[in-house]
């Protein structure tokens, strides 16, 4: 082989590279996977029903926010159902009093997977909502407060429920306080 034909040989790779690593992200491949749920009960009497439902996308950082978070509901008394995104216990959201809906973001956007999800849940009268979005990173912008809040809105109707961007670095703080905004 001369030098142009490694050259070459190196540049497509690298572009394919580029292009499967897009894909993976734009498309929510790691979505496909999240089809396992578990049911966790209370020590205490339960005060209600809670599904929390996740997409873990890539680094699983959604998956691990999304235990704290069922971890939070089961000390606040509900019996909850950590479920991922394709799972058949995250399609039946009707019975639950808390839904709790999450993954990552791409590019300032929550997940395809998580979009698709939350413009098509269906929720009982009077249930709680809250959505959250993990963006692997120790700070956000406003703008991507903004743009997340405008998506759920756009996806529910016009109805902004808790949202909270978990930072890495204060997971616990952050699914706590999602917890608590959502059940007031």
């Amino acid at each position: 082989m001369n030098i142009i034909q490694i050259v070459g040989a190196a540049v497509g790779l690298i572009i394919g590279l580029v292009i499967l690593t897009f894909l993976a992200f734009n498309y929510d491949l790691a979505s496909i996977l999240a089809t396992g749920s578990e049911t966790l009960s209370p020590t205490v009497p339960s005060v209600g029903r809670a599904l929390v439902v996740y997409s873990p996308g890539l680094s699983g950082a959604a998956k691990e926010s999304a235990s704290k978070i069922a971890g939070d509901l089961i000390v606040k008394g509900y019996s909850v159902v950590l479920a991922g995104i394709r799972s058949s216990a995250a399609g039946s959201s009707i019975d639950y009093d808390v839904v709790i809906v999450g993954g990552p973001l791409y590019w300032g956007k929550l997940s395809s997977s998580t979009g698709d999800y939350l413009g098509r849940l269906n929720l009982k009268s009077g249930a709680k909502l809250g959505v959250f979005g993990t963006t692997g990173a120790s700070q956000f912008t406003e703008a991507d407060f903004k743009s997340v809040s405008a998506q759920v809105s756009s996806l529910r109707g016009g109805m902004t429920p808790p949202i909270k961007l978990i930072l890495t670095g204060e997971v616990d703080a952050d699914c706590a306080a999602l917890v608590s905004s959502t059940l007031e």
